[in-house]
């Protein structure tokens, strides 16, 4: 049954493809954002849709690459039929500036070290076995000025202007021109969902935005961990969160406050965290503020907040919380987890192989059908079941052309916005007809990017064994679970699933090897097997 897609040849890109894609991401944002755009931006549009195709071709290249300044001698473009008169049509519309001021630093970025020593002779003659980096230092530390350079430097204008223009199309700094190129060499492919919605409705809209996503590139930190100070220095650029009215921009608001919060409280600045996870209506905001408060001694004030989360909980991962910790500040002793689940002990030989991998050869030993699962399982049978209502036409759903699923697919408003229909939908699961849906929506959609769906891991072989050996209300139990805090139970399934097709059985199997334990999510997932009667067992590793 599991039918592979013929071999195709690598897609060849047209020569000006680059020229293209940034063309449709103008002409997309110029439709339905135009509105919105200030002076300098329409300036930016106006003008370059006057230029020459050489002279665009030569600016989508310099504009799309790590500069922010070029040298025109390391040029080399063949597409371009002339990049000098290129250059001076640039120069002239003023998108280029040429021979732009530069320092030291940004000059050694531009030149070898052998070309710095030719530059430099009598400064860093003595010096020339010394790495380039130790040659610059010593350069800035004379405060040598730049001298006249052989060669002719160019930096692209209107960057910041293009940088809005990317992010209107994207609604985001993360990606780039980048999705144009593996979409045409066939990397990436999206569903074909209407775009009837624009994520931004008003100028404040989309400055706001941009300064969201501004400041979430410093939160990045690049690798780096923040110290005190530049925490407390992101935090004094933080907008208050009354001013996000626009649902995404709330979101994105409160995951900003979270992850500044979180580092506040790896420093120790607890109250400043609490403080910080205050702004937050998304998860663990309301943990981290339980924990902090049982830190600072804060009893009754953590108890009132587990009380408020079990009112009103934001997720499953939360509530479990919150009744889990609401004993622990009362005094009460926890039980040991584990023994509410059914265990085994396995003494393996080591092989040297992943011990997930160990345990499902030891089980095919045994005559089961073994599947090394995980998470994509359920989230992909979820993902195929449930395809049309994830890319339904929603407001505010989908505002580009590259979204492997709605923006508010990870939130509670996703559910809170599809419940009528994704519980509908549940309701018409019985066996033939689920089976003859997920296999047709696989067929018809296989390699479509969706949140939900890891291809490689889903065959038809695997669903149909799925299908036919896990009971209607069981995966209806799962689904129904998963959807409905898609952020936080999409994560937790046991690594293998088991199935016997002669005695019609199967079983999920969690694995841990030496010194590993369960994770918190993977133990709701394993209390709700218990709870619907589920199969799955975790299994305890040890080497002999």
């Amino acid at each position: 049954m599991n039918r592979e897609a013929p071999l195709q040849a690598p897609a060849v890109l047209p020569e000006d493809y680059y020229l293209t894609n940034f063309q449709k991401l103008l002409g997309f944002v110029e439709k339905r954002y135009v509105d919105l755009l200030n002076d300098s931006e329409t300036d930016f549009l106006n003008t370059f849709q006057l230029l020459e195709e050489d002279a665009q071709k030569l600016y989508v290249r310099l504009a799309s690459r790590k500069g922010p300044v070029f040298r025109t001698d390391k040029l080399n473009y063949p597409e371009i039929t002339s990049i000098d008169l290129a250059v001076n049509e640039l120069v002239g519309a003023d998108l280029i500036q040429a021979n732009p001021p530069l320092d030291i630093v940004g000059l050694s970025d531009l030149m070898t070290k052998s070309e710095l020593l030719l530059c430099f002779p009598d400064q860093l003659g003595t010096y020339r076995n010394e790495r380039k980096q130790a040659l610059v230092n010593r350069l800035v530390d004379s405060g040598q000025a730049c001298p006249d350079l052989p060669f002719t430097t160019l930096q692209p204008l209107y960057m910041e202007e293009l940088r809005t223009l990317l992010f209107l199309f994207f609604g985001n700094l993360s990606q780039d021109l980048t999705e144009f190129v593996l979409q045409d060499l066939g990397v990436t492919r999206f569903e074909n969902y209407p775009l009837t919605s624009r994520l931004f409705n008003s100028r404040e809209e989309l400055d706001q935005g941009l300064s969201l996503s501004k400041l979430w590139q410093e939160v990045a930190y690049e690798n780096k961990k923040p110290d005190l100070d530049e925490l407390q220095t992101l935090v004094t650029k933080l907008p208050p969160s009354s001013e996000f009215i626009h649902p995404t921009l709330k979101r994105r608001y409160a995951r900003l406050v979270n992850a500044i919060a979180r580092d506040l409280e790896r420093q120790g600045a607890l109250r400043e965290a609490i403080a910080g996870f205050q702004q937050s209506y998304l998860p663990p905001s309301r943990e981290r503020r339980t924990r902090i408060m049982a830190r600072l001694n804060d009893t009754a004030g953590a108890l009132a907040l587990c009380e408020e989360i079990q009112a009103s909980p934001a997720s499953s991962l939360e509530l479990a919380f919150s009744h889990r910790f609401s004993k622990t500040l009362m005094g009460e002793k926890r039980r040991r987890q584990s023994a509410r689940f059914n265990e085994r002990t396995l003494e393996l030989n080591d092989n040297g192989q992943r011990v997930e991998f160990q345990v499902q050869e030891y089980f095919r030993n045994q005559g089961w059908q073994v599947f090394y699962v995980e998470n994509a399982l359920i989230n992909g049978l979820a993902g195929l079941w449930f395809w049309d209502i994830v890319f339904a036409d929603r407001g505010g759903a989908f505002f580009h052309p590259f979204q492997s699923g709605p923006a508010d697919l990870m939130t509670p408003d996703f559910y809170r916005s599809c419940k009528d229909t994704i519980h509908h939908r549940l309701s018409e699961m019985f066996e033939s007809h689920l089976l003859d849906t997920l296999l047709t929506t696989y067929n018809e959609k296989q390699g479509i990017s969706n949140r939900l769906v890891i291809w490689p891991a889903l065959r038809p072989e695997l669903i149909t064994l799925a299908v036919l050996l896990i009971p209607v209300e069981q995966l209806r139990a799962m689904f129904q679970r998963l959807m409905f805090d898609i952020a936080h139970n999409r994560t937790g399934f046991p690594d293998l699933i088991l199935f016997d097709v002669e005695n019609k059985k199967y079983q999920w199997v969690e694995v841990k090897g030496p010194g590993d334990r369960l994770q918190e999510n993977q133990k709701l997932w394993l209390a709700f097997f218990q709870e619907n009667d589920i199969p799955a067992e975790v299994v305890y590793v040890s080497w002999s």
